[in-house]
């Protein structure tokens, strides 16, 4: 069934530009031969498969320098999946019984759906990994996985959802993207706001949409409009700046080196979120102390000018550290992750926090360091206790979970400041997986049941003395950054991309005015409902 010109298909926008383009709808990928059997020689296809798990890992490699800033973590995680000895062992066994190099690095991986069913997170990092799969099966066999994606035109692209190496083959073709499914944290949705591609995610009906129709991609209406055109996008609003700094600082989030190259060349007033985890994801071995020093002395100094808040190391549920040689969980995204590291790992966080010492006094930078994955008040206060012993930081925690953000007042004199990661606190809120594709809609950062957590959290630091701030994606949304000061928050840190866009926000409000639009979206009932009223307020005051 075609959709008639005129239909207007509601999802998720990402972007607050709209663009006009031709559907593309991406092709199935090519078929890979079937399961087969080998000659006999078992030697020979071990090597096979070790050759194409290598080729296919460097060409992650080139991806990810090729997709920049925010496929790093995403990609340097895909590696390590991909080059798992326990799942390379896994395939040599399957060789063993008579089952050719490709065939039995798939059965490998298929055979990890049975064990670790019904855990959404890793079921998305599942289809990734049998997305590798199949370009290791097609290199054996001589098959192209490429997209084919056109190279001259302008062209919306249309599918399900797209892989990390998928989103890192957009041509400049490329100018509109939508996703039947995923959500507004999924890897579509990250990669298209880094490279700033306008994209409509979660959108169901766009199914049944066809190759050569006109759409007009309308991220900010979090709609498609079938044969639009540009008089019918829904206009974002034009910030004027009012005064020449923002109501709240604008911080930038980074997680390598050149991340915090690049966010120098922006107005950004220091870091908000360095996530140290990116250094160590292609680790097969503990780095020492030396090495981390160094790495972090040199972002430290490269960084922009202003405090630079560092996490310390993030891993476990997708975001696995080969050398602290963590178990798989039934739940990892409910395990051990996080500052929970401390269980089996606390040297190596002692050793985190005394490396930033040496770096903080190298560098001669103003070093704040925060713990993800808090939720108890014993846990932030044994941080706080152990970061202190290490170095001079100011001292804070991730607030994430519910539980945390009801004991901040247990928290006043114990901690310096927090920073809301509102991807992972919609998560656990909703009780959402933010990695599982068919709730994208829970994660939408407007939902008033988020709005009314992000109100009570920025009450509860206020009356604690405890600084706030947000550092997740939703920070990156210039309206919705300017709803975050309304609030109380005392800071934001934002995508690279994005940090001169929130700071026009917060420039062409005053605070009153910030507090009456976030009024506003606190009373709202439902998610569109709070986007539009925020929106209709925003457009009247500029």
């Amino acid at each position: 069934m075609t959709v008639a010109t005129g239909s207007i298909l509601t999802g998720l926008g990402v972007g607050l530009n709209a663009v006009r383009g031709e559907v593309f709808r991406v092709k199935p990928q090519a078929a890979i031969p079937g399961p087969a059997k080998h000659g006999g020689d078992t030697d020979a296809e071990k090597e096979t498969l070790r050759g194409a798990i290598t080729h296919v890992a460097s060409y992650l490699d080139e991806l990810a320098i090729k997709a920049g800033e925010t496929s790093a973590e995403i990609f340097e995680a895909l590696k390590m999946l991909l080059e798992d000895e326990d799942l390379f062992e896994t395939a040599v066994t399957e060789i063993e019984s008579g089952w050719n190099a490709a065939t039995a690095f798939i059965v490998a991986v298929d055979s990890l759906e049975e064990i670790f069913a019904g855990d959404a997170a890793f079921e998305e990092r599942l289809v990734d990994l049998k997305d590798l799969a199949k370009r290791v099966a097609a290199h054996i066999a001589g098959v192209h996985m490429g997209l084919d994606l056109p190279t001259s035109g302008a062209y919306v692209i249309v599918g399900d959802d797209f892989s990390p190496a998928d989103t890192a083959q957009f041509t400049d073709a490329v100018v509109g993207v939508v996703t039947i499914k995923g959500g507004p944290t999924s890897h579509t949705a990250i990669i298209c706001r880094s490279k700033s591609i306008p994209a409509v995610v979660s959108c169901t009906q766009a199914a049944e949409l066809v190759d050569g129709v006109s759409v007009l991609v309308d991220p900010v209406g979090d709609r498609v409009v079938v044969g639009g055109d540009d008089s019918m996008a829904t206009k974002a609003i034009s910030f004027v700046a009012k005064s020449l700094d923002p109501i709240i600082p604008v911080r930038a989030n980074i997680g390598s080196l050149e991340d915090s190259i690049q966010a120098a060349t922006t107005a950004a007033n220091g870091v908000g979120l360095f996530r140290t985890e990116l250094l160590y994801l292609s680790e097969s071995t503990m780095p020492s102390a030396q090495k981390q020093a160094k790495s972090y002395a040199e972002i430290l100094k490269a960084a922009p000018e202003g405090p630079i808040v560092v996490r310390t190391i993030d891993a476990g549920s997708d975001k696995p550290v080969p050398f602290l040689d963590m178990p798989h969980e039934e739940n990892p995204a409910l395990g051990i992750r996080g500052f929970r590291l401390i269980q089996d790992h606390r040297q190596f966080l002692i050793d985190q926090l005394t490396s930033l010492e040496v770096a903080r006094k190298e560098s001669g930078r103003e070093v704040w360091v925060m713990a993800p994955m808090i939720a108890t008040a014993a846990e932030a206060i044994e941080f706080a206790e152990m970061a202190r012993s290490c170095g001079e930081y100011k001292v804070g925690i991730m607030v994430e979970t519910p539980a945390i953000a009801m004991a901040l007042r247990d928290l006043g004199g114990k901690i310096d400041f927090i920073s809301v990661g509102t991807n992972d606190l919609s998560q656990y809120l909703f009780a959402a997986d933010r990695m599982n594709a068919g709730l994208g809609a829970l994660l939408n950062p407007w939902q008033p049941a988020l709005v009314r957590m992000l109100q009570v959290i920025a009450s509860e630091s206020e009356a604690a003395g405890i600084s706030s701030g947000v550092c997740g994606e939703s920070a990156s949304d210039p309206a919705f950054a300017v709803v975050l000061a309304g609030l109380g928050f005392k800071s934001v840190s934002a995508s690279r991309s994005q940090v001169g866009a929130v700071r026009s926000a917060l420039s062409a409000v005053s605070l009153e005015q910030a507090k009456e639009v976030a009024a506003i979206a606190v009373t709202a009932t439902t998610a569109d409902g709070c986007k539009a009223a925020v929106l209709d307020a925003l457009a009247k005051l500029a």
